[in-house]
């Protein structure tokens, strides 16, 4: 009835520490397991065994269902991800006690559980549906629901004509996190975006800076991506020579950055950053070509890291580029194209290194100063502060 497809040897996952693997059953209504969702799922540190769904064998199915718990050893517990129909027979099965089953995960079930139904205490149950589906409201239900409105029944599998590869990424992160609680297990994947940051931040030398950030990378697809300026890259080789060739040759010598937050998730770090610096020189990743202009820049910064498997799989960065060409002369706020002027346009809606200022140093003078020169704030006496963004 069952086909097992096992992680083996040390695990490099976040249960990485964990001796004995959590067990994660995975059933669908297909003959072969879905490759991409074991290999997603074992890199994590789980044990993964395939359980094959037929409509015709539906009893022996629910049998097998209810005797999972017979082939655990002392103290294991089980985590079922379910999808389709398979899902449907997984949530009503469930609905009485199965014994150390501590999860369900399933995907656009056909069926979907009563609002208002109680699953078991010990038994955390999460469904992800498509827009295709109907459903009731999220807070509405007493277990955990979550709806992709422009997403197909599939969306969530590879294989599948309806993949959709953001959905999908989503999808995983909200499992993991609910597998990962009911487990009751922490894992850490700060360290791994911590190691990342010392590469790129820390070392002074690019080739070894370079070559210690791609270490830590998965194998082919890993990704970095710079969104003001579109710089990174694809794969090791690409962001290796991206790394050591503009990204930290371009930290000058008054080069600094300062973390302000940093928020931890299922398998993301997010950092809040203040960076300063004097564009004395070349700085490739944030103005690429544009000559130094000995003008002083500062910026507020976040940075998004994907971990999966204890590897960095991806990074996601954000500024506000206008505010950094306001700063080096580049982009003038008072110019203001002549059909926008006329109507009554007065100064472009970006501010310079008073931003990044207030999210260090909060003061009240430095908001609204742009609504205020626009006459906005009239008759707001709380709101109508003196001071037009000022620093």
């Amino acid at each position: 009835m069952s086909a097992k497809a096992s992680s083996s040897g040390t695990t490099t996952g976040f249960l990485s520490f964990n001796s004995r693997p959590p067990r994660l059953f995975i059933t669908a209504s297909r003959a072969h397991a879905p490759e991409t969702t074991l290999l997603a799922w074992q890199a994590e540190g789980f044990e993964t065994t395939y359980l094959p769904f037929d409509v015709s064998q539906q009893p022996t199915y629910i049998s097998t269902l209810k005797n999972l718990h017979k082939d655990l050893l002392l103290g294991e517990y089980y985590v079922i991800l379910a999808y389709g129909d398979a899902a449907t027979i997984v949530l009503k099965t469930a609905q009485k006690p199965m014994p150390r089953c501590c999860g369900v995960i399933a995907f656009y079930p056909s069926v979907l559980p009563n609002a208002g139904h109680m699953y078991p205490s010990q038994l955390r149950v999460q469904i992800h549906v498509s827009g295709q589906q109907n459903s009731p409201r999220p807070e509405m239900c007493d277990w955990w629901l979550y709806r992709y409105e422009k997403c197909k029944i599939g969306f969530a599998e590879p294989d599948s004509k309806t993949y959709e590869h953001v959905e999908a990424e989503l999808a995983f992160s909200r499992a993991f996190a609910c597998a990962r609680k009911a487990f009751k297990i922490e894992g850490d994947i700060e360290s791994v975006a911590q190691a990342a940051w010392n590469a790129k931040y820390e070392e002074q030398v690019p080739e070894r800076g370079s070559m210690s950030v791609v270490q830590g990378m998965s194998q082919n697809s890993a990704n970095v991506t710079i969104v003001p300026t579109l710089e990174g890259g694809v794969g090791k080789k690409n962001l290796e020579e991206f790394y050591r060739e503009f990204f930290i040759p371009s930290l000058v010598e008054d080069f600094e950055i300062r973390l302000l937050s940093r928020t931890v998730g299922v398998d993301r770090v997010v950092d809040e950053m203040f960076v300063s610096f004097t564009h004395s020189d070349d700085v490739d990743w944030i103005l690429p070509g544009v000559p130094p202009t000995n003008k002083r820049v500062e910026i507020a910064m976040v940075s998004i890291v994907g971990v999966r498997g204890g590897k960095l799989v991806n990074e996601h960065m954000y500024w506000d580029q206008a505010s950094v060409l306001v700063q080096v002369g580049l982009l003038d706020p008072k110019v203001v194209p002549k059909n926008l002027k006329s109507q009554g346009l007065k100064k472009l809606p970006v501010v310079g290194a008073e931003g990044a200022r207030q999210v260090v140093h909060v003061k009240q003078e430095r908001y609204n100063g742009l609504l205020k020169e626009h006459g906005l704030l009239d008759g707001m006496a709380a709101l109508n502060v003196d001071g037009v963004n000022g620093a």
